[in-house]
This record gives C-alpha cells, structure tokens and sequence, in this order.
C-alpha cells in the first residue's frame, strides 16, 4: 500500500525537497487540525470563537444568532518550511469553514454547517540510490497525500435565563485521501514503481457548552467535545481505528464598553489517544469598534499533536483584521491577516495566511 511505502522512505532518509502545498506537520500522524472559527473569531487570534455565533467552537454561541445566518470562509496560505538545510516556499487555498444558524423560538436557535477537522495534504521529494545489476542506480521517491477529514456539525443552544444559556451538538465526522507513493529511476531502462490509494475515514462526536454571565459586561464560557474514534477504511476493509481526542475548554470575555471588546480562551485536547502529544492551546484578542468596521487583533499559542521530534511541536501566532457592513449590515465582509510560526524535531514553518470571510443575514 501507498501508506506503507510513504512510512518506509519517510523513516529511511530526510526529504531533499518539500512540496507540499499544506503543513509540514500534516506528514506524521493523523494530520494537523483544523480551526473552527469564522474570519471575525480568527482575526482574534480565536480568542472570540466560543463567544461568536458565526463559529463553531461552542455550541452555545448560537443563542446569539437572533436571525438568520449563513457564513463562509476562504483562506490563502503562502508558507516555507525549512528542515535539514532544506527550504521550501508553498501555496494553498482552502474553504475551512462554513455555517448557517438560525431561530425556532424565541429561546432555542439551531444551526450546523462543516469545518475542517484534519487536513493531510503533503507531497514529499527524495533523492537516494541503491546497488541495482553491481552498480548503483539513482533514482527520485515522490510521496504524497493529498485529503482531509471534515467535521458536519448539528447543533442548538437555548438561552434558560437573561444570565445562563447551554447548547449541544452531534459531529459526523468523514472525509478522504489520495495516496501515492512513485520511484523513478535516472536510468530509464530500470522500471519504476507507482501505487495509489483512495483512502476512506469516518468518525462520530458530541460536544456540550455553558455561558454565564455573572455581571453585563463579563461572559465566561465551558465547553466539551468528545470524539469517539476515526475508522480508516481501503475500498470495503476497515484498515485502521484510531481513537480521537477529548476537549475541554474555557474562555472569558469583557467587554468595558459597546465598543471594546477583549476576551481569552483556553484549551486542552488529549491527543495522547490518538498516538501523538497531548496539546493545550490559548489565545487573546480583541475587538475595538461599534459601527460597520471594527478592527480586531489578537495572538494565539500552544503546541500540534504530531510532528518529527520526540517532543509537541509549538506554535505562535499574531492576527491583524476588520470588516465592513453592508444594506444594514444584512451582508458582513470580514478580512484579515494571519502570521505564524511553528517549529519542532528540526522542522521549522512560517506561514502568511489571507482570510476573508462573508456573512449573508437575509
């Protein structure tokens, strides 16, 4: 199989080129994952994403959603990874998130929408030789995935009191990937190799959140997520069953004025079930401005639950964004600029990402 074949060379020598379009870090393990927020939580550094009824991180937040709602996202990434003497600038673009919510009564609001989950799309370059008829041939390995796993979410929220309000969802998790694995020989009279594989996952969870707010100006958010396993299955058999994480987290939001806003999230996921480094995450932000544009800043840290070393890779990152209401804010565009960097086990990745994001309130 392809995976296997990716394994050996990826154990057997470091890459001499990087061409993968995604992170560096999607390679080992199950990937890298997703964020669940819309533009507006994002260029917060994510620190609104529990608070924001246009993401997908608590599922309480959509007892904020007093209309109707539907949002989308769209993200440009240019990045270089650098790895054993090795650089490598890459490009992608993606549509990470989308979302729609809406009232049923006047307490309970529901809405769904997908994210992604997982994203594992890399193409890996090698050069090596082997001693092939007494002589030594060379030849080029290229290894590559190219997939991820979507999270398709149902979810509502009921505001119980002026001061309390829970919500719930059920997560279908599913998605897929295409292997390769390709040897090619300088010497064109030995025959090279190619395998393919249309890889198949699937997976389920449930999440639970509470808002409080103890005075008008103070939110405090907790929330929790359960993901039961991801089962990989090549054509009709199951090939694979790797248990996913627990979430837990908690954030705070203040807001002094009506218009200035901070707020700061913490989170924690036991990645350790699913083979890779358990992770804890935060991020501060802010939001200054009441009118159509406000501007929104903020920085974000922690730790991936897969990478090269022995230990979790980190990660920092710093966000720079503002929106702009349109026909009585019936249409929102949200864009912003995101900034990060990430490094562990000698692998190092910088990444610029452009985000826009749009929200349609018919």
């Amino acid at each position: 199989m392809a995976a296997v074949l990716a394994a050996v060379l990826l154990t057997a020598a470091p890459p001499d080129r990087l061409t993968a379009q995604d992170s560096q870090f999607s390679v080992r393990g199950l990937g890298v994952p997703g964020r669940w927020e819309s533009v507006r939580a994002r260029t917060a550094a994510g620190a609104f994403g529990p608070f924001d009824p246009r993401s997908s991180v608590a599922d309480v937040s959509l007892a904020d959603a007093l209309q109707l709602t539907a949002t989308a996202v769209e993200a440009t990434t240019y990045r270089r990874a650098e790895i054993g003497g090795t650089q490598d600038d890459l490009r992608s673009s993606r549509f990470p998130f989308m979302g729609l919510a809406g009232p049923v009564t006047r307490r309970v609001v529901v809405g769904g929408g997908f994210a992604t989950y997982l994203d594992r799309t890399y193409s890996i370059v090698t050069r090596d030789s082997q001693m092939l008829r007494g002589a030594y041939a060379s030849y080029t390995d290229r290894i590559g995935n190219d997939g991820a796993v979507a999270d398709l979410r149902f979810a509502a929220a009921a505001r119980l009191a002026s001061w309390i309000a829970i919500g719930a969802g059920a997560h279908i998790l599913s998605g897929s990937s295409r292997q390769t694995a390709q040897r090619v020989y300088d010497d064109t009279t030995f025959l090279g190799t190619t395998q393919t594989a249309v890889v198949r996952y699937d997976g389920f969870g449930i999440s639970g959140s509470v808002a409080l707010d103890p005075v008008r100006s103070v939110r405090i958010v907790g929330y929790a997520r359960s993901d039961n396993r991801l089962r990989t299955r090549l054509g009709d058999a199951e090939t694979d069953r790797t248990d996913l994480p627990t979430t837990l987290g908690a954030a705070l939001r203040w807001s002094p004025s009506p218009s200035a806003r901070v707020a700061g999230t913490a989170v924690w996921r036991s990645w350790s079930d699913a083979g890779g480094f358990n992770t804890t995450s935060w991020s501060a932000g802010a939001e200054v401005g009441a009118g159509p544009t406000p501007l929104r800043f903020g920085v974000r840290g922690g730790q991936l639950p897969f990478g090269p070393g022995t230990a979790a890779p980190t990660e920092l990152g710093v966000t720079l964004g503002a929106g702009k209401g349109f026909s009585g804010n019936r249409a929102l565009v949200d864009f912003g600029l995101e900034r990060l960097v990430r490094k562990g086990g000698g692998l190092t990745e910088t990444a610029w990402t452009v985000l826009v994001g749009l929200t349609i309130r018919p």
